[in-house]
């Protein structure tokens, strides 16, 4: 480790101002643990571009360091912050490609935070260049690339699918795990709570798939007319939708000669000003309406293993001919928590809040349902 002369601060070094110097450096030393082991994951070509942005960011690491005069340079002493092991871990079992656009969000980050920084020098600039080049190795990383050992990386696409899947199965718990402690508080050594748990599970799950088909549907059919209706436009009156190309592309910032040359090109290909049209007017991708019956299994399996979870004590219990008591509702409720708790770390990267937050915002909320609702059926004058 080495101790560099410090450059002039413009910022008076308040103890305020040192700590949110030491949160930087942190910051910067994540992502250099995080770019580190990426490059590990991937082949050479990607590795070297990686392994020069966490050499980047070390660097970045450094101009702080060096800003406090008289702090070491931590490299060695550094712990990497949960939210960067779990981006690691995710990225090690599904591809880069599932976690590029968080990198991009966390180098966006850093720009907007370098940017009002009067003792960032350049590395706003710099951190603009490291997102140009995530965005650069992103179709590699996505349905095209590879990354590690045979893992493709799934894209948007199925960072979108897990999104859903973790939001289903947060459902499944609470909804269920709530079901089962208000009718356990009702009558617990009842078979009643089993019927609560099991109606609770697949009512919950075809209402789910049923209401997101009927949704995804629903919004597909009004697209696709919407679509049909701009078809006809275009193949009717192609110089009003020309006209209106231009318009359009005018109010984008484009000079009116260059906007009427693209509206003229464009035009050329009837099919070509259909999807653009279409994208630009419409605001729509016609490749992503979205498929009901996708949308509908997902939801139902997503919730389906998260109102299990509560429910499977219960199950374990009457199989095993054992009295069912308060120890099935134990052991449901800690296994519940588990997984509300995981389910929220996870959770954190679609919110960008912090990862033990989110798990315990999870679980705070999960155990509040059960116990209000167990509390309830406690206080009900009935016996089953």
């Amino acid at each position: 480790m080495t101790t560099l002369d410090p450059p002039q601060a413009n910022v008076p070094l308040t103890d305020e101002r040192r700590e949110r110097v030491r949160e930087m450096i942190g910051d910067e030393l994540d992502a250099a643990w995080l770019y580190d082991r990426l490059a590990s994951m991937s082949d050479p070509q990607s590795g070297q571009v990686l392994s020069q942005m966490a050499e980047s960011e070390l660097q970045h690491a450094t101009h702080w360091v060096r800003l406090l005069g008289d702090e070491q340079f931590p490299t060695d002493m550094h712990r990497p912050s949960l939210r960067v092991r779990l981006m690691a871990l995710q990225a090690r079992v599904w591809g880069l490609g599932f976690i590029i656009s968080q990198l991009r969000r966390e180098e966006l980050v850093d720009i907007q935070k370098y940017v009002s920084d009067p003792d960032s020098g350049d590395l706003a600039e710099e951190e603009r260049e490291h997102r140009a080049t995530l965005a650069e190795l992103a179709p590699q990383f996505g349905a095209e690339g590879a990354i590690g050992e045979g893992h493709a990386g799934i894209g948007t696409a199925g960072a979108s699918t897990f999104r859903a899947v973790l939001f289903g199965l947060n459902d499944g718990i609470v909804s269920n795990l709530a079901l089962i402690a208000g009718v356990a508080g009702v009558a617990i050594g009842s078979e009643a709570v089993l019927v609560a748990g099991i109606g609770g599970w697949l009512a919950g799950a075809f209402s789910m798939a049923a209401g997101e088909y009927i949704s995804v549907r629903g919004q597909s059919e009004v697209l696709q007319r919407q679509i049909a209706m701009e078809r006809d436009e275009v193949l009717l009156d192609p110089q009003e939708e020309r006209r209106e190309l231009v318009t359009i592309y005018r109010a984008k910032g484009l000079s009116n000669e260059l906007a009427e040359q693209v509206a003229a090109e464009l035009s050329a290909k009837p099919e070509s000003l259909i999807d653009t049209m279409v994208r630009e007017e419409l605001g729509l991708d016609p490749e992503q309406l979205g498929d009901p019956w996708k949308a509908a299994i997902s939801s139902f399996v997503s919730f389906s293993l998260g109102a299990l979870i509560p429910l499977l004590p219960f199950l374990i219990w009457h199989a095993a001919d054992w009295n069912v008591d308060y120890w099935a509702l134990i052991v449901g409720v800690v296994a519940s928590v588990a997984t509300l708790g995981v389910a929220g770390l996870f959770t954190s990267f679609f919110t960008s809040r912090n990862p033990l937050y989110s798990a315990g915002r999870s679980v705070f909320v999960g155990i509040l349902a059960a116990g209000v609702t167990f509390g309830i059926g406690s206080a009900l004058p009935f016996s089953l």
